[in-house]
């Protein structure tokens, strides 16, 4: 048998297809107990380890980790700035490769880690508790879902609140544009691309990564939660491995993400200032803000800097949506959350196995949005991920995968049926100011023109500027959190100057992929970055329940 085998299913299922026989089935049953006997001994010897023999190991994987991400980080700066021309076509050439021959791979994966997540938190493995089982949740409810909401979405909505819906009402990809069902489809993608599937990547990967740290002494890495699947002399190689992975894409998603709401950042500041800030020069000026900013809060510690930014950003997210929903339409937003809701579900099965190789044109539509978002959250997964993981002391599973799923999810739905429902009430009154900008793909304009349209647009305007700033401050300390704890030994309390060196690399990176003001190289590098981590984040997952076999036999355990 082969001892590094850890299905043990699937090799008692391979014994008995290759030993049938009534009188080999004794046999069968003795290879099974004595192969499962020997994967339990691996456990629990790692059980039985000193600590200081794992945070030795750990701090050599570690170490070299350090210098092979910032090495990639660094030439790839330094070939974006000296030839950024062959960049942006390089660029443009991946994600062309990656939404076309890897899109049903994004859909698939996405799809089964809301399955697996179901199963796991309704399985006899949802009582489990990530820490020690009498540990009581360390952040109250409102500061975990600000700060799940801040890290996991954050500015994308406010980005994309009023103006995806409008896109796919006036270019159905499944009909006819600009009909009642086209806008009620509209809604149902939007949702489908900001929903369950997003946050499930995420949530799969804090599971994973909380579980063995909050009960294996594990550090709060991604490669803890992938090692135990292969023998002693595979896991250092492995490890290296899924920490680097995952820490370029950090990097590069977070990059990615900066740099969309730099654009937005620039526009709010022309539309309600008069600045001229949509320039390459503004969009560096802006990032230099920001990352001054992001690095004081990371100066502060998790529990101050980013937990009041976070309800900050909550706080001012509920006064701009109660403004808009108040002097807005009303009635009509309350109608649209409710048909929203339930055409997301209702279309929820059939879109999430959707990949029309039948048809070309969706297919083609697929590639710039779906596949787009997929690989973008599967990019952002170690952050969320581990940041999640590092905020969930004392949950449960089940708390976990329903608290990080089901609630952000909801606010979701009642943002983009609001500011949706405001964006619908101008186009379908007869605006063209909206359809306008989205024909020049000036998306980034979008939510200040809405604001333009209501009352108290200087005052809605300057909120919006300040929420764009702390949701950006905010996504970019927790990475920095994130990248500087997996590049220190998995240290729950990372050190200052590690957090701001990170800064610096993401800031660099971020004013690349910003001051060409398009969002091309942008989604390539998330999406490049996303290819090597979905194989470690299939690992995770098969990992886990291996792990989780031997915490059952209590309630809270």
């Amino acid at each position: 048998m082969d001892p590094n085998e850890t299905d043990v299913e699937a090799f008692e299922n391979r014994l008995r297809e290759t030993y049938k026989r009534d009188s080999d089935q004794d046999h069968v049953a003795h290879w099974v107990k004595e192969y499962k006997s020997t994967f339990e001994r691996r456990i629990d010897d790692e059980k039985a380890r000193p600590i200081e023999e794992i945070r030795a190991e750990e701090r050599a994987n570690i170490s070299l980790n350090l210098i092979l991400s910032l090495s990639v980080a660094v030439i790839f700066t330094i070939w974006a700035f000296v030839n950024s021309d062959q960049m942006l076509r390089i660029s443009r050439n991946i994600k062309q490769y990656i939404t076309i021959n890897l899109g049903w791979f994004f859909v698939a994966l996405s799809s089964a880690s809301l399955i697996y997540l179901a199963w796991l938190a309704f399985s006899r493995f949802g009582d489990v508790v990530l820490g020690d089982p009498d540990v009581k949740p360390e952040f109250s409810n409102l500061a975990w879902y600000s700060m799940l909401f801040s890290a996991g979405m954050g500015v994308g909505i406010l980005f994309w609140g009023g103006v995806e819906p409008i896109i796919h009402y006036l270019a159905n990809p499944a009909g006819e544009s600009a009909t009642t069902e086209a806008a009620r489809h509209a809604m149902a993608l939007t949702m489908f691309h900001w929903g369950f599937h997003g946050w499930g990547v995420y949530t799969l990967c804090a599971v994973a990564v909380a579980f063995h740290g909050f009960r294996h002494r594990k550090s709060y890495l991604i490669s803890s939660a992938v090692t135990g699947l292969v023998s002693k002399r595979w896991q250092r190689p492995l490890a290296i491995v899924a920490d680097l992975t995952a820490t370029l894409a950090i990097i590069f998603g977070l990059a990615a993400s900066l740099g969309t709401g730099s654009l937005q950042l620039a526009a709010g500041l022309d539309s309600t200032f008069g600045l001229n800030m949509s320039t390459p020069n503004g969009y560096t000026i802006i990032i230099a803000c920001l990352t001054v900013a992001f690095l004081f809060s990371a100066s502060t510690g998790l529990e101050k800097g980013i937990r009041i930014l976070s309800e900050l950003n909550m706080f001012i997210a509920v006064i701009l949506l109660g403004f808009v929903f108040v002097c807005g339409p009303s009635l009509f937003s309350i109608k649209l959350t409710v048909d929203t809701l339930g055409g997301y579900l209702t279309q929820l099965p059939s879109l999430s196995f959707k990949v029309a190789p039948f048809t070309k044109e969706y297919e083609t539509w697929m590639a710039d949005w779906t596949i787009t978002y997929f690989s973008w959250w599967v990019a952002w997964a170690p952050f969320v991920g581990i940041f999640i993981a590092r905020i969930s002391r004392g949950r449960t599973i089940k708390e976990l995968i329903l608290g990080s799923t089901l609630v952000p999810v909801l606010m979701t739905v009642v943002w983009f049926s609001v500011f949706g429902g405001m964006a619908f009430s101008l186009v379908l009154g007869g605006d063209t100011g909206l359809a306008s900008l989205i024909s020049d793909q000036k998306y980034q304009d979008s939510l200040f023109y809405i604001l333009n349209q209501m009352p108290l647009t200087q005052i809605t305007s300057t909120l919006a500027v300040i929420l764009i700033a702390t949701f950006l401050i905010t996504s970019a300390d927790s990475a920095c959190f994130v990248i500087a704890m997996m590049t220190s030994e998995g240290d729950l309390d990372p050190k200052a100057g590690l957090k701001v060196v990170w800064g610096v690399v993401m800031a660099t990176i971020t004013v690349f992929l910003a001051r060409h003001g398009n969002l091309d190289p942008i989604q390539a590098v998330a999406q490049m970055s996303a290819i090597p981590f979905s194989i470690i984040l299939v690992m995770m997952a098969v990992a886990l329940p291996m792990k989780l076999a031997h915490h059952v036999e209590q309630k809270r355990i």
